[in-house]
C-alpha cells in the first residue's frame, strides 16, 4: 500500500503516520516518480495518489500530450497487474490551469482507472459524481483531519511586536498568496471596516504576479505584511494573535487552511459554500456572498461583533470527527474496497 505524498506536505505526513500506526505497510512515492517506482508494486497493493495534475500537465501542449500518454499507459499497466489505485480529489480542478476540455478528460479518465475515490465531504462527492460521471460505489467520504499538536507556540509575541493592543481586532490571512486566493478583495474590504484598533495581517509568500501589489501596501494604514514563507514554528503564534482567519478564496472545494483555523478554535471567514456545513458548527464560521460587492466587508464586521459576544462553540466535538485514527480507519476501508 503506497500513498502518494508531496514533499513536506503536512496533511500527507499526518495521514501516513496514522496509517502506519494502524498497522499498514506504507512506502512513500517521491514526487514525480510514480512511473519509475510503480514496477515494484505487486498484485493487491494500493497506490494512493493525492495530486495527479503534475503527472499529465505542462505549459507546452506537446509535452502535456506526451506526459498524459505516459500516465495513461502507466495506469493501464497497473490495472493489468491487479494494482489498485485510490485517488483523493482535493480540488475539483487545479487552480492554475482551469477546467478546459483536456483537463476534464484526463480527470474523468483517472476516475475510471481508480478503484476508489476519496473526497472530504458529501458536498464534494456530489460535485465529483456530476462533473466526472463517477458511480456512487467508487466515491467515499473521508474528512480532512485536524492539526492538533502539529504546530506548537514558540512564544513569539506577534501583537506586542507590531504594537497591537490586547483588545484590538486582528484579521489574519496566512498562506501562499496567489490570484485565486482573493487577497486584493480582502484589502478592499478591510479598508471599508478599518478603525484605529483594527488590523489586518497578511503573512505568506506571494507569486510574481502579486509581489508588486503587496509592495504597494507597505504604507497602508492598519495592514501588517509578513512576506515570505511562514516557518512552521511561527504558525501557532500567528494564529493565536488573530481574532479571525479570513479565507477570501475565489473558489473553495476543500480547505486545509479552514481546518487549521478550526483546530486553533479561530473564527473563520470564507465565501458561502457547502464545505462549511460539513465541518463547522454555529458561530465557528462566517460566510458571505462573494458576488455581493460589500459581502466580505459585512462579514468582517460580523466577525468583529461576534468577538464581543464571546460565544463558546463546542470545538472539541467538531474536532473529534477529525481525529487521525478515525481518518486512518476509514481510509483503510477504502483500500479494502469497503469504504
Amino acid at each position: 500500500m503506497w500513498p502518494r505524498t508531496s514533499g513536506l506536505n503536512v496533511y500527507n505526513n499526518l495521514l501516513t503516520e496514522a496509517l502506519m500506526d494502524a498497522g499498514l505497510d506504507v512506502r512513500d512515492l517521491s514526487h514525480g516518480k510514480l512511473m519509475l517506482k510503480i514496477g515494484k508494486a505487486r498484485r493487491g497493493d494500493v497506490v494512493h495518489v493525492h495530486w495527479f495534475h503534475h503527472a499529465y500537465w505542462h505549459r507546452n501542449p506537446v509535452v502535456s500530450a506526451l506526459k498524459s500518454t505516459i500516465l495513461i499507459l502507466t495506469l493501464t499497466y497497473m490495472r493489468l497487474r491487479g494494482i489498485n489505485l485510490v485517488w483523493t480529489i482535493h480540488n475539483l480542478y487545479p487552480h492554475d490551469s482551469g477546467r478546459g476540455g483536456a483537463e476534464r478528460l484526463m480527470r474523468r479518465l483517472i476516475c475510471r482507472f481508480s478503484t476508489g475515490l476519496i473526497v472530504a465531504s458529501e458536498s464534494i462527492k456530489r460535485k465529483v459524481k456530476e462533473e466526472f460521471g463517477v458511480p456512487e460505489r467508487k466515491l467515499h467520504v473521508v474528512k480532512h483531519g485536524h492539526y492538533l499538536d502539529v504546530y506548537k507556540p514558540q512564544g513569539l509575541r506577534v501583537r506586542e511586536l507590531y504594537g497591537i493592543g490586547d483588545d484590538d481586532d486582528v484579521f489574519l490571512f496566512m498562506g501562499a498568496i496567489k490570484p485565486y486566493k482573493g487577497v486584493d478583495d480582502l484589502v478592499e474590504a478591510f479598508r471599508m471596516v478599518r478603525t484605529e484598533r483594527t488590523h489586518l495581517i497578511i503573512a505568506g509568500k506571494a507569486d510574481a504576479e502579486l509581489e508588486l501589489y503587496l509592495q504597494g501596501l507597505r504604507r497602508e494604514e492598519g495592514v501588517i505584511l509578513m512576506p515570505g514563507f511562514i516557518p512552521n514554528e511561527e504558525v501557532a503564534d500567528l494564529l493565536n494573535a488573530a481574532d479571525a482567519l479570513v479565507l477570501p478564496y475565489k473558489e473553495i472545494t476543500t480547505s486545509g487552511s479552514a481546518i487549521l483555523g478550526l483546530t486553533f478554535k479561530k473564527l473563520v471567514v470564507m465565501p458561502d459554500n457547502e464545505f462549511i456545513d460539513d465541518y463547522f458548527q454555529e458561530h465557528m464560521a462566517i460566510r458571505y456572498d462573494p458576488s455581493f460587492a460589500g459581502g466580505l466587508a459585512s462579514a468582517l464586521e460580523e466577525a468583529r461583533m461576534l468577538k464581543r459576544q464571546r460565544k463558546s462553540p463546542d470545538y472539541e466535538e467538531a474536532l473529534r470527527e477529525l481525529d487521525w485514527d478515525v481518518i486512518a480507519r476509514k481510509t483503510e476501508l477504502v483500500y479494502a474496497g469497503r469504504g
